[in-house]
């Protein structure tokens, strides 16, 4: 599925996870910016921090070079990603949404989750392992021979 620098992935900025996590939480931003309302909702700040991490931590475990270092930050990615739809019900529960934007927002909170679900699996599959491995022998035979 999601194989990274094996499938010539070589930016976070190209994985789908990660695409679907930024295309959330503009829509969340660009709501915010047309319904300055809910700024006064006291839960906004965690809101809108829910939705700004999932891009971040796939970023950043993209950038460790492990696979099951990335995917743990694929499980705090999905973790708050969840969190965030918890906190579109809440919106709704305190009468600062309609369930019809709750329901937009979460439909690509829920494209976020499979897509980070699926880049999650990769990176616990053996395959994912055998990449990196080949990888790493690429960048190593890569590498200039240095001669005292």
């Amino acid at each position: 599925m999601h194989s990274c620098r094996d499938m010539g992935v070589r930016r976070f900025t190209e994985l789908r996870a990660w695409q679907a996590c930024d295309a959330y939480k503009k829509a969340v931003y660009r709501l915010r910016d047309s319904h300055p309302h809910l700024r006064g909702w006291r839960r906004w700040p965690q809101f809108e921090d829910s939705v700004a991490g999932p891009p971040a931590h796939i970023a950043e475990g993209f950038g460790r070079f492990s696979p099951p270092d990335f995917a743990r930050y694929c499980v705090m990615a999905r973790a708050s990603v969840m969190e965030s739809q918890n906190h579109l019900i809440d919106a709704v529960d305190s009468g600062y949404m309609t369930e019809e934007m709750r329901s937009e927002l979460n439909a690509l909170a829920e494209v976020s989750l499979e897509e980070v679900t699926g880049l999650m699996e990769y990176l616990q599959s053996p395959e994912a392992l055998k990449n990196a491995r080949k990888a790493r022998e690429r960048r190593i035979a890569s590498r200039p021979n240095r001669e005292p």
